[in-house]
């Protein structure tokens, strides 16, 4: 069933591994989107409840931005409950030591190429948020097809991104459809896409870039890498 929340859009992509035992075949990966600065969170959490006032969670969280990289630093796990845990692990340089006399000569600043953080989802029971599960809290919806294409301009080699809609194929989701979605409907309103199954060449350079949550938005859909 649908969910009341904004849409997680996800994009296909097909591999196009050369000689990869999956070559030609399509597979999901999520939207990308502009991260949400401290700012733009604060005043997100601030408008849940009016609990908080921005000024004041724009504090709370460079308080915790802060204790955070401190904890790190000194390598002790932070686990915020319902969230998960975060965790300080060290990168080692890349022949690592023969022996122990070498490691202790090179000294631990040497071996250590780099500190790094890592988040690990919460697992507890009834807070997991670890794939499968946290699944269950996100509305899914195609957004685009996206493919990777060069060209050459000025005598120099290019990389673009080409986003078509899918909704440009004429195929709705089959779980939309199953909740009684008009395919028609959903083409129109997904992009402004041909709903002709397989539509031509020019039909994905025009559609190309139009946002699904935006009809007959965009531009050319070529995006360059």
């Amino acid at each position: 069933m649908a969910k009341e929340n904004i849409a997680f859009l996800v994009n296909l992509r097909k591999n196009t591994a050369v000689g990869s035992d999956r070559e030609g075949r399509y597979y999901p990966e999520a939207e990308s989107k502009e991260a949400l600065t401290t700012k733009g969170f604060a005043k997100h959490v601030s408008e849940h409840g009016g609990l908080v006032t921005y000024e004041f969670m724009q504090l709370v969280l460079a308080a915790i931005v802060k204790c955070l990289k401190e904890m790190m630093s000194q390598g002790q796990p932070v686990k915020l409950d319902g969230l998960g845990t975060f965790r300080p692990t060290v990168t080692s340089v890349k022949n690592g030591a023969a022996s122990i006399e070498e490691a202790l000569t090179m000294g631990v600043n040497n071996m250590v190429a780099g500190v790094n953080f890592v988040f690990i989802p919460e697992n507890a029971q009834g807070e997991e948020i670890t794939s499968k599960k946290f699944k269950e809290q996100c509305s899914l919806q195609f957004a685009y097809l996206v493919e990777t294409i060069k060209k050459t301009i000025n005598g120099k080699e290019k990389s673009y991104t080409l986003r078509t809609p899918l909704s440009a194929y004429g195929i709705v989701d089959a779980e939309a459809d199953a909740e009684g979605g008009d395919s028609s409907t959903g083409s129109e309103t997904a992009g402004g896409g041909n709903t002709q199954s397989g539509g031509g060449s020019s039909t994905s350079s025009e559609t190309a870039g139009g946002d699904p949550q935006n009809p007959g938005g965009g531009d050319d859909g070529l995006d360059q890498d």
